[in-house]
């Protein structure tokens, strides 16, 4: 494809004021990076570029031409090749990092074991982790105690994701003294630094930080393998484990007869389901108790729907029943618009391609601005206001802008993640049984919790008191 004059060119695109040498890294290097190129949007427009020390990047917060970007992986695009090379340099070699035949190899099975029917069989986990930590907040509540809700959040969801994924109970919820969960809270923040980080500085000199990581990975994986012997122990004792795997890990090793995984692949991807697992699904829980605190009567429609669903029960007692959440995923879904915890995607072009009259050459590098286009009254009507109505059919009439398709929490395309099934069910059963328990009020001023960015995008300084509903 040969450039014309009515193609726009990356290189034609505005760009925000930087610095003289090191272009828009000082700006960019601050836990709020998301929102900074929030702000160059409304400088510079939906599509501008970027350079990092001279490095280039394009900006997108079109919302068509993100959409097809998406669309066209992986053939035309992968992920930022820097995200591959950090996670390999890791030790990691699955789905999340894998690009072209690789990533093909690794989707189905992996897909296979996170599909709708093994994540119900998977239900009574869920179920009990949801009874442990509100077992865990009714203490802080006769107490009256001030609780970061966030730090429970990441507890419930690592119990649960270890749990689906090998078998291991975890216990953080019980206050088991464990390393694991330490350990994975500084391995996620370390990635997101060494990926935008313009030098690999780690190559050359080992910093505190990094001989923490070393440390860090060493133990996770260790301990993975450790329980990839486990697993393939029981398999072999007891063969029925092949057809009725009692978890993600012994999925995919009675998957390994076809696919022929390495122990070091299989290890790539359960640390891949504990990459992406933990870290996305604890934060939009968060921002919904976020939400939730400030709403008290969207807390009430909660409560009256988990009555009229599971009685008096605490918690949701089958998967079917968290089917019948409707007004509960709405409160969801709307938190996942407002609150991406990824707001931003990064990509890279495998060949020429022109996308709405925008010529992007082989090897562009797209940061993909996905926040932008949810929070736009183009897409949604009242699009800064928190309205669970609008996911409502019945109260969603049809002349309201409602454009679901341009939220991209989950990806898009042939690569949108297989792991949503399972973490809509830890929301739904965890949110529901929150609010049919109690009542929540937000501790600090809603000003002072702030958007920060580290891999994901989490609440910072989230702090809420619950207080016990009373029966009537």
């Amino acid at each position: 494809m040969t450039t014309d004059t009515k193609f726009i060119t990356v290189k034609s695109l505005p760009s925000p004021k930087g610095h003289m040498i090191l272009g828009h890294l000082p700006q960019f290097q601050t836990p709020n990076k998301h929102q900074v190129l929030e702000r160059w949007v409304e400088e510079c427009g939906e599509l501008y570029r970027i350079n990092f020390v001279g490095k280039e990047l394009m900006v997108s917060a079109n919302a068509d031409i993100n959409n097809e970007i998406l669309k066209l992986r992986p053939q035309k695009f992968k992920r930022l090749a820097k995200m591959n090379e950090i996670l390999v340099e890791m030790g990691v070699n699955g789905v999340f990092n894998a690009e072209g035949e690789s990533w093909k190899r690794h989707r189905k099975p992996v897909a296979d074991a996170l599909n709708a029917q093994k994540i119900k069989e998977f239900f009574p986990v869920l179920q009990d982790k949801t009874q442990s930590l509100l077992k865990k907040l009714k203490q802080y509540e006769e107490n009256q105690k001030t609780i970061d809700i966030r730090k429970y959040c990441m507890s419930f969801t690592i119990d649960v994701t270890t749990a689906i994924a090998f078998g291991y109970e975890l216990g953080t919820l019980n206050n088991k003294e464990n390393d694991f969960q330490e350990h994975l809270e500084i391995v996620f923040p370390m990635i997101n630094e060494r990926i935008t980080a313009p030098i690999p500085i780690w190559r050359f000199v080992k910093r505190k930080k990094d001989k923490k990581l070393e440390k860090s990975m060493q133990t996770i994986e260790a301990t993975i393998h450790k329980f990839i012997n486990e697993a393939k122990t029981r398999i072999k004792d007891n063969p029925l484990l092949k057809e009725k795997p009692s978890n993600f890990l012994e999925a995919l090793l009675g998957d390994n007869e076809e696919t022929n995984f390495s122990d070091q692949e299989i290890y790539g991807n359960i640390f891949t389901m504990l990459l992406a697992g933990e870290d996305t699904t604890s934060n939009t829980i968060s921002w919904i108790i976020y939400y939730l605190s400030q709403n008290p009567e969207i807390v009430s429609k909660i409560r009256k729907e988990s009555v009229e669903v599971y009685g008096d029960n605490e918690i949701a007692e089958t998967n079917k029943q968290l089917g019948k959440l409707i007004y509960t995923n709405a409160v969801i879904q709307e938190a996942i618009r407002l609150k991406p915890t990824t707001p931003q995607l990064y990509l890279e072009a495998n060949e020429e391609v022109c996308i709405e009259n925008l010529l992007i050459p082989k090897g562009t590098k797209i940061i993909i601005q996905t926040k932008v286009a949810q929070t736009q009254e183009t897409y949604f009507t009242n699009a800064d206001k928190f309205m669970p109505e609008r996911w409502m059919k019945s109260e969603c009439p049809m002349h309201q802008i409602h454009a679901p398709e341009v939220i991209k929490a989950f990806g898009g395309g042939a690569r949108f993640c297989p792991g949503k099934y399972l973490a809509t069910n830890e929301m739904l059963i965890l949110v529901s049984a929150i609010c049919k328990n109690f009542n929540i009020s937000l501790s600090v001023d809603p000003k002072k919790v702030t958007e920060q960015f580290e891999f994901t995008m989490y609440p910072d300084n989230l702090y809420v008191t619950l207080e016990k509903e009373k029966k009537a």
